[in-house]
């Protein structure tokens, strides 16, 4: 290896393992309803069906963004405002 080329420590990936595919995202979406749906048979009260399932999207939204973002600094931001709030 020549001094002028970078080293490469982590493998790119390959094109189709960084893609979603449909049936992927499909489950993705289709698994709420259906653990909505579990828990109500369950005996769960609605409302907490309806809350549990509100911050599971919630978390699945804030990790879109870090990851969309690649916001390290994002990352460490929300965590410092959740930790920090609960002491």
């Amino acid at each position: 290896m020549s001094s002028s080329t970078p080293a490469r420590l982590v493998p790119a990936p390959a094109p189709d393992q960084a893609r979603l595919s449909l049936p992927l995202t499909f489950a993705l979406i289709a698994i709420f309803p259906v653990l909505g749906a579990v828990l109500a048979l369950a005996g769960m009260p609605t409302n907490e069906i309806v809350r549990l399932l509100g911050y599971c999207a919630a978390i699945g939204v804030v990790t879109v963004v870090v990851l969309v973002a690649g916001g390290r600094r994002l990352a460490v931001g929300l965590a410092a405002f959740f930790l920090g709030n609960n002491q």
